[in-house]
């Protein structure tokens, strides 16, 4: 009985960190573009690269953060012309292209690569853009990160959930395949000794676990 408590008590306590962190992504992101509509955003950032275009000064590069963060195909473009250091991060480590890998914008993502984006690089909690990819529905984006040499396996440094722990817990059964097929390995553990099918059973994506256990 004890044991079964006990049982009861730590998956509860592993579904709230797994809120609490998908909360944290969400909150950092949301920071860059809290005050605007994204409309009058976009009019916004247009408005800075005009403005910087006509006075010479260096972009900011929040702008080119959250034109990323938005999507903004033409204001990154154009930032990238004037210059923008396609690597510069923020000061939590965060680049352009995990802005994008974030919220699934590959064209900006391809464009990011194509400029000399670093695929792998980590911020401060050791996550690259694959990371971020994969804690949504963008099969299309990971994929062309893993293309391009994205490492399928890197955890983070705070419970060291992988991409295929995201993927696998969202029950988003299609970004598992793909993750699978370029080299994930499901045996990886999390600081509390979960793996991905077992976080898509606690989740209730027994689809998804099904798949996993049908792979080993």
């Amino acid at each position: 009985m004890k044991m079964n408590l006990l049982k009861k008590y730590r998956l509860i306590l592993k579904t709230i960190v797994v809120v609490i962190l998908s909360l944290s992504f969400l909150t950092g992101f949301i920071a860059c573009n809290t005050s605007v509509k994204k409309e009058t955003g976009q009019k916004d950032v247009k408005s800075k690269i005009v403005n910087t275009e006509s006075s010479g000064k260096a972009l900011e590069p929040d702008v080119f953060w959250e034109a990323s963060l938005n999507g903004d195909l033409e204001a990154v473009s154009s930032m990238l012309k004037l210059g923008m250091d396609v690597n510069v991060v923020d000061e939590d480590g965060r680049t352009a292209l995990m802005f994008a890998g974030f919220n699934g914008h590959t064209e900006i993502v391809k464009i990011l690569i194509d400029r000399g984006a670093k695929i792998d690089a980590i911020d401060n909690s050791h996550r690259t853009a694959l990371l971020f990819a994969a804690t949504g529905h963008f099969p299309e984006t990971v994929k062309l990160l893993l293309d391009n040499k994205s490492d399928p396996n890197i955890v983070d440094n705070g419970e060291h959930f992988s991409p295929l722990m995201h993927a696998a817990a969202e029950g988003n059964l299609d970004i598992v395949k793909i993750l699978l097929e370029f080299g994930a390995d499901m045996e990886l553990k999390d600081v509390d000794g979960d793996t991905a099918e077992s976080f898509a059973r606690q989740k209730g994506h027994t689809a998804v676990a099904d798949y996993l256990k049908s792979m080993k």
